[in-house]
């Protein structure tokens, strides 16, 4: 691993040295040029420190020159929402070592976590949402999955050195494209092509890998700067390996964004932008015991064991998602400004999955890891033909991918200086695929598939004796058409901030499957389809900010969502059948805020409430049922969350700052509710159960969060933030088929509350060559500062007791250092 490392280090610092011989200075534009931007505000008087950064930025790297593409990207000051922004110098000071998810830590009323601990793998959650609930948009486009709403933040991990901005719109969110924005919106803004120059480099290493050799990253960006005849170019390359913090989660993964602007002529402009992730790594998917971590530490994981003296993983993920975007701006006039924009997306890969027609291979533990040994002497065991003979246990490939092409137009028309009116028309297509492939047999001769009674079609010709290469349990896919058409307004005065809009969504669905169907055994091309599904939404929502004084300004702001189920719910069996009585989920979302802004700070008050009637819970077709062979839907759930939320900054000196948030929720399910258990494989209903889950309060979430953020900035360049974070009220997430108990009212099991101390630290020193500027920058991070032990996540056990609790215990002390050169 060492010896990675420095290879690693040895590449990164040959592409810099070969950018900086290539740099040349001599450019010149032989017409105005334009670069393009994503971000829809600048404001003109700025009242917080993050917008004085944000500013700065935009002024040395975007010319907006009247262009609006529609990310929603707003003001904090003035907005009739609760924002909160993340800006480029602290992406670039926290990226490292970190989840997308992550860079949100200390904003109230969000929860993130690296959940598994491996690579990538977070989740979030805020105001008690869960991700299906939350919008992620880059850019303005929605990217959250179509299928369950869920986020596969590693598909985007790499991305953090090409992010300009990151901004949390919590509650109804601003942008019109989608209706999940119940938690909030979180919207990424990439960087493009900078008026000036400009190459830069770094690395970075963290020393707290399970494995000697740690883990590291390195990077290179360049910016073309003004080219002649309105062209501009960008781009950025990483790359991040090594050991992860939690054993056997090695990762090696690439990030890359390529950009392209034109300015055709006064009136049109075009951006390209082209990026993506390819990412390889090891995953921790079991939950663990108390017991299990009192023994082994926090960063034990059951997943792995030595085979043949080399560690092998039960779990690993491998993806590639390239994303590509056109947009073309077009201001004819002073009134009117058009974004249209085309994007096209496809992702290929999957994870390493297992088989078994017995006991378990996570049951085969030796010392605390899995015995692969025993595993393939089992197998090997194993004497007769047919069914009888099949191996107990192999290992697979769960492979999955998509196609996602969309078009977009915004337009938008000034009717005045105060009052302008925006429309537009979205479309998308979204196909996937998903089958499992045999990868190794573990020492069998072969496995037997079932047909008979896991495929609805029976053997239907096929032969059951598979080997490796063959494909086995599922063979389908799903095809989303949608199309939204939405129109907003904004009003802006000297004392008032209003906006609101409307927007109609029309999806279809059509499953198809040549596992459970086959129209013909010769040909496993073809498969039966299912009938297609047509269903229709819409979005209400709109807010206002009234400015009391010059100081001090109030907001409100609602909305009301008919939302569409995603297509899981209306295929929730598994097969082509399409789920009787769906009905569109109804969210009914409300906020009101002060806001005061003094002479050496500010205060933000915000109280939140949001109805969540006829939820729809479908079990995750994409995790491992490690104990059982079921899954479940359940239909009607109704939730109720409320809050409030406070967050105070003050800086009694230019070099010294605070900023303490407070955030209190109160988040509970409202109704009892019957729960369909099906076969996991044949998606044959095998019981309908009660869920007694009236009252019980909404887990995987602390409702009660706290912290303050001290900034140090000193002479010389030294920059240095201390963060405590406060979490508390965290309930464990519960099974909802595991509350089939009228006696049984009992919270699920309330997790310790635990407090977190953070170290930031940085040093830039700026080297004047030839009259340019040269920034170098050290980097130092240190979380978990006191070292301390608590638990992140977890699923209640069925005595809401820790004896039966499982789940993942948060790293302890760990950091990186880094240095960063902008040239």
């Amino acid at each position: 691993m060492e010896t990675n490392i420095i290879n690693l280090s040895r590449k990164v610092s040959m592409v810099i040295l070969a950018l900086l011989v290539s740099r040349t200075d001599g450019f010149t534009s032989s017409g105005n040029f334009t670069c393009i931007s994503t971000v829809s505000e600048v404001p003109d008087s700025l009242d917080y420190e993050i917008y004085d950064s944000l500013k700065n930025s935009i002024g040395k790297t975007i010319v907006l020159d009247k262009i609006i593409m529609s990310a929603s990207y707003l003001k904090e000051t003035t907005s009739p929402m609760r924002i909160k922004s993340v800006d480029e110098h602290e992406i670039s000071m926290k990226a490292f070592g970190r989840t997308y998810p992550e860079l949100l830590k200390g904003i109230p009323g969000i929860y993130a976590t690296s959940e598994t601990g491996s690579y990538g793998d977070a989740k979030i959650n805020i105001r008690g949402f869960k991700q299906e609930n939350i919008s992620v948009l880059l850019n303005g486009i929605p990217i959250s999955g179509l299928v369950s709403g869920n986020m596969y933040w590693n598909n985007w991990l790499g991305l953090a050195d090409a992010t300009f901005s990151i901004q949390v719109q919590k509650g109804i969110g601003a942008s019109m494209l989608s209706d999940n924005s119940v938690g909030g919106s979180i919207n990424i803004i990439t960087k493009t092509p900078s008026e000036e120059q400009k190459v830069s480099g770094g690395l970075f290493f963290s020393p707290f890998g399970a494995d000697k050799g740690g883990q590291a990253k390195g990077f290179v960006s360049y910016n073309s700067g003004l080219l002649p005849k309105g062209w501009g170019v960008s781009a950025m390359l990483s790359y991040t390996g090594g050991s992860g913090y939690v054993e056997a989660t090695d990762v090696d993964s690439w990030a890359y964004i390529f950009n392209v602007s034109k300015k055709i002529n006064s009136e049109n402009k075009i951006l390209l932008t082209v990026l993506g992730s390819p990412d390889r790594h090891e995953q921790r998917s079991v939950r663990l015991s108390k017991d299990e971590v009192d023994k082994y530490g926090v960063r034990y994981s059951k997943n792995w064991g030595y085979l043949n003296g080399e560690k092998k993983n039960l779990s690993k993920n491998f993806y590639h998602k390239p994303y590509i975007t056109l947009n073309h701006f077009y201001s004819p006039g002073s009134k009117i400004e058009m974004t249209n924009t085309l994007y096209f997306t496809f992702g290929d890969g999957g994870g390493r999955w297992s088989e078994s027609k017995g006991r378990r291979i996570i049951s085969y533990q030796k010392d605390g890891h899995i015995d692969w040994d025993s595993v393939i002497e089992d197998n090997k065991a194993v004497t007769g033909t047919g069914a009888s003979g099949s191996a107990i246990n192999i290992l697979s490939n769960y492979l999955a991918g998509h196609t996602h092409a969309g078009i977009r137009n915004n337009t938008s028309y000034s009717i005045n200086d105060k009052l302008k009116i925006e429309g537009g028309v979205h479309y998308l297509y979204y196909s996937t695929w998903e089958k499992e492939k045999i990868i190794d047999l573990l020492g069998g001769e072969y496995w037997y598939e079932d047909y008979a009674t896991n495929s609805l079609a029976g053997v239907a010709g096929r032969n059951p004796i598979k080997h490796v290469g063959d494909y086995i349990r599922t063979r389908n896919g799903k095809i989303t058409n949608n199309a939204t058409i939405y129109i907003s307004e904004a009003y802006n005065s000297e004392k008032w901030n209003i906006r609101g809009g409307l927007s109609y969504m029309w999806n279809s669905y059509r499953r198809w499957d040549t596992y459970n169907y086959v129209d013909d055994p010769s040909s496993l091309a073809t498969g039966s389809k299912s009938d297609l599904v047509t269903v229709s939404g819409f979005s209400a929502k709109g807010g206002a900010n009234y400015k009391l004084t010059k100081k001090s300004s109030i907001y409100l702001n609602a909305a009301a969502y008919s939302r569409i189920p995603y297509s899981s719910v209306f295929f929730a069996q598994g097969t082509n059948e399409i789920t009787s009585g769906v009905k569109n989920e109804k969210n009914f979302l409300s906020e009101a805020g002060y806001r005061y802004i003094f002479q050496r700070g500010s205060l933000e008050l915000t109280g939140y409430w949001a109805y969540w009637k006829n939820k729809t819970i479908v079990s995750n077709p994409y995790t491992q049922q490690d104990n059982n062979d079921v899954s479940f839907m359940i239909q009607g759930l109704d939730a109720l969350h409320y809050g409030t939320e406070l967050t105070v900054t003050f800086a009694p000196y230019r070099w010294l700052s605070f900023e303490g948030n407070l955030s209190v929720g109160h988040w509970n399910w409202k109704n009892d509710v019957k729960a369909n258990i099906y076969d996991q494989y044949s998606g044959l209903k095998i019981d309908e159960i009660n869920v007694y889950s009236d009252g019980l309060p909404v887990g995987d979430a602390p409702q009660t969060q706290g912290g303050i953020t001290s900034s140090f900035k000193l002479r010389n360049g030294i920059e240095i933030y201390l963060d405590w974070m406060y979490n508390g009220r965290l309930y464990a997430d519960f099974e909802p088929t595991d509350r089939i108990n009228p006696n049984d009212r009992s919270y699920s099991l309330k997790l310790p509350d635990y407090n977190l101390v953070n170290l930031s630290a940085s040093w830039r020193r700026s080297i004047k060559n030839a009259g340019k500027n040269s920034n170098y920058t050290l980097f130092l991070n240190i979380n978990n500062l006191l070292d301390e032990r608590y638990i992140e996540r977890g699923k209640d056990g069925a005595d809401h007791a820790m004896a039966t609790f499982r789940g993942y215990w948060g790293f302890g002390i760990n950091g990186n250092i880094g240095i960063r050169v902008d040239l």
